[in-house]
């Protein structure tokens, strides 16, 4: 519930704020451009195949969100479900993982920003500097989500249905200039080629994990009706993109492709949503953190002034704006952009693993009953570790240390919080 009006958050508020935490045009731009170097005119096909996988981990939380009415999502999850030391692990990790999953999405949309207004402006200085363009946004994002949750839900909408409007106007463009050329994308068997572009299509539909923490300010069954039509929505939006693509059979970079085609209209519409995606996936990531935050708070496993919802939303926000512009000052937008999504993939699948196991164990209290939730959990699992298995030896060996490391302290952290517990009885 929002604690300024006592109003509780729709499903068009829930979706059109988990739809901007996909960053979707920015998503198809980036991670687009990715799969269709990978394969080609079979993105669409990597895409639909992305979207199934990704339904899967959906309806994880579609059942477990029924179950608890409290703001913190996985974290909730795994500490009522499992242990209460795996769920501060849990919540310990998906402050990472938002961080990281927002910090991706905020620095893609600076970078494309800063690419094409390098183009429009080029000598003016501060215009050079990497760091301006994420400080900017991430200031705009942290101060939204200070103006209240309703602010950053009609943000979102707002937002989102001009994205929506943009995306689809695209797609009906591209099969124009294909002079309408339908194809079948199902091929008669399946490329083991196309894993590579599934992994990185896994990143487009994702966005339901920024609402699962808002249980508190939303009807429980709502956030999980609206985690699955979001990706459902997102994900085959995003492959009609790819196949309207495929239909001019198109294989190279989505934004010089845009600028190329569409010249100064293209600039400012690209800056605009540039812009626009950067702001809302960092808003709805700094809100998803925060609520986490702020319910590890009231278990006690985090400084009881984090209780309190402003101060869990400033203290997110500030970490956003200090850590993303930082890395941007050393590392440059594309390397802090390809950090934080390494880091943002291994971390959500930790989490998933953690709800998909969150899942199995409570359905396993009524077996019988929910024996389709217990099914549900361990394909969920099943797909998760696999993809985890196969993408680890990709990943940078320094940000795996980082991502092991963060885990470790997490256990040391929990263990630390019992010892100190169990002391106090004494």
């Amino acid at each position: 519930m929002d604690k300024q009006n006592g109003t509780k958050l729709t499903f068009k508020d829930l979706f059109f704020i988990s739809f901007g935490g996909q960053a979707p045009f920015i998503s198809l731009l980036t991670f687009g451009t990715v799969m269709i170097s990978e394969v080609g005119t079979k993105a669409p096909l990597a895409m639909l195949t992305a979207t199934i996988v990704v339904l899967f981990n959906g309806l994880v939380i579609y059942f477990l969100s029924k179950r608890f009415k409290r703001g913190g999502g996985y974290y909730t999850y795994a500490f009522y479900s499992l242990t209460s030391r795996l769920g501060i692990n849990t919540g310990w990790n998906y402050l990472l993982y938002a961080l990281s999953y927002g910090g991706t999405l905020l620095t893609g949309g600076a970078y494309v920003l800063y690419t094409v207004m390098g183009k429009v402006i080029p000598n003016f200085w501060l215009l050079q500097e990497q760091w301006f363009y994420t400080l900017i946004i991430s200031v705009i994002a942290m101060g939204i989500v200070l103006a209240g949750v309703q602010v950053s839900a009609k943000y979102a909408i707002g937002a989102s249905t001009i994205e929506i409007i943009i995306i689809l106007g695209l797609s009906i463009l591209f099969l124009y200039y294909s002079r309408w050329n339908f194809y079948n994308p199902i091929p008669s068997y399946f490329p083991t080629s196309i894993i590579p572009a599934v992994i990185f299509g896994l990143g487009i539909p994702t966005g339901y994990g920024s609402i699962a923490p808002l249980g508190g300010e939303a009807d429980s069954k709502t956030i999980g009706k609206v985690a699955i039509s979001v990706l459902l929505f997102g994900g085959l939006l995003a492959t009609f993109f790819f196949y309207s693509l495929a239909a001019m059979d198109f294989t190279g970079n989505l934004v010089d492709f845009l600028l190329f085609k569409f010249g100064v209209v293209s600039i400012i519409v690209i800056s605009i949503i540039a812009l626009s995606d950067g702001i809302l996936g960092g808003m709805a990531y700094i809100l998803a953190d925060s609520r986490t935050l702020k319910a590890m708070a009231e278990d006690k496993v985090m400084i009881h002034l984090f209780s309190r919802q402003k101060v869990a939303e400033a203290v997110i926000g500030v970490a956003f704006v200090i850590v993303l512009t930082i890395m941007t000052y050393y590392f440059g937008l594309f390397y802090t952009f390809s950090i934080l999504g390494a880091m943002a993939g291994l971390n959500n699948l930790f989490v998933h693993i953690s709800a998909n196991f969150s899942l199995i164990r409570t359905a396993s209290k009524r077996a019988l009953k929910h024996i389709h939730e217990i099914l549900i959990g361990i394909i969920a699992i099943l797909i998760s570790a696999s993809v985890f298995l196969y993408s680890l030896p990709s990943f940078n060996k320094y940000i795996v240390y980082l991502f092991f490391g963060w885990i470790i302290l997490g256990f040391i952290y929990a263990e630390t919080l019992e010892i100190l517990r169990e002391s106090s009885e004494e």
